[in-house]
């Protein structure tokens, strides 16, 4: 039988992405989303009866959905960056995909309602607004909220590695296309009162938002299915262990998977059979190390195999590429 040497750690990076100080961030940037996109929703209201647009009263939908959105993020990261317990040994990450998977699913509908307001604008010429100064400044007010907390949650999501955030992000970056577009129409339309110009727009905005709806799915999605690393992550690994780890013969059974701020990376390594137990743990705690370096939130396992592999070594298996 080879050496049989199995190790789970957390290393420094990765306790790092999911310390108390990361975690503190990530509830506090998704309480400040959760808080705007209620004021949003209120001063729009506001406007929506003031001025009778449907187009804001479009914008007021989507806030409502942000409210939600970000309702649901916000105990998503509270619940991921929990450690983990005797009933989740791998932590909580994969609270932030599904985040992710609902928030894909609500900026979805809003882009379908948005293209079927749209049509019907566009085909409906009654309907004049009022007091439209008063909506273009709540627009513009949206506008300027929405690219502000949509930076904050990038920054902080590229910070403590949130996918929920990064989704909570995308959210607020379709936000901003939809207000601007709002605040178009109202705009021309006050100089022009051609309300089907709003219905254009609208129908703009619809497809932006599905395009991000589509991408936010697709990404939470695979790290709810395990996706692997990319190659070129992949690659690192295989570049760092050669780099740093010399004496590592051949990397084997290589496996990676993804959970919200955590990477979990499996593998065998070949070492030379006439090492002793002891070299062959230092060795293999070496490679976990330089991998948990290259790979912030990564947690390694190593399996130590002897090399080259012989007949009688393992009976039941034979180490793979």
């Amino acid at each position: 039988m080879g050496l049989d040497h199995h190790h789970h750690h957390q290393g420094r990076e990765a306790e790092a992405r999911t310390s108390p100080e990361f975690v503190q961030a990530n509830v506090r940037v998704a309480r400040l989303s959760v808080l705007t996109a209620l004021t949003l929703a209120l001063l729009k209201l506001a406007a929506v009866i003031v001025t009778g647009s449907l187009s804001i009263a479009a914008a007021l939908a989507d806030s409502i959905m942000d409210i939600v959105a970000s309702s649901v993020n916000f105990f998503a990261v509270r619940l991921a960056g929990q450690p983990a317990d005797q009933e989740h040994h791998y932590g909580h990450g994969k609270a932030e995909g599904i985040a992710g998977l609902a928030q894909g699913l609500i900026i979805g509908f809003l882009g379908l309602f948005l293209l079927f307001e749209g049509a019907h604008r566009i085909s409906s010429q009654h309907g004049e607004l009022e007091f439209t100064g008063f909506g273009i400044v709540v627009m513009a007010i949206s506008l300027v909220a929405s690219a502000w907390i949509g930076w904050l949650l990038l920054r902080t999501a590229k910070r403590t590695g949130s996918v929920a955030l990064k989704a909570d992000a995308a959210h607020y970056t379709s936000d901003i296309w939809m207000n601007a577009g709002v605040l178009g129409s109202l705009v021309a339309v006050r100089l022009t009162g051609l309300s089907w110009i709003d219905g254009a727009v609208s129908c703009v905005v619809a497809l932006v938002v599905l395009r991000t709806a589509i991408h936010v799915l697709r990404r939470s999605a695979g790290e709810l299915m395990d996706t692997s690393l990319s190659e070129d992550q992949i690659g690192t690994i295989r570049q760092v262990i050669a780099e740093g780890v010399p004496e590592a013969s051949n990397v084997h059974r290589l496996r990676t998977r993804k959970s919200g701020p955590d990477i979990f990376v499996d593998m065998h390594v070949g070492f030379d059979r006439g090492l002793s137990f002891p070299e062959a743990h230092r060795l293999s705690e070496k490679v976990r190390l330089v991998v948990e370096q290259a790979l912030p939130g990564a947690q390694v396992h190593v399996h130590a195999d002897p090399h080259p592999f012989l007949p009688g070594d393992d009976p039941w298996h034979e180490p793979g590429d």
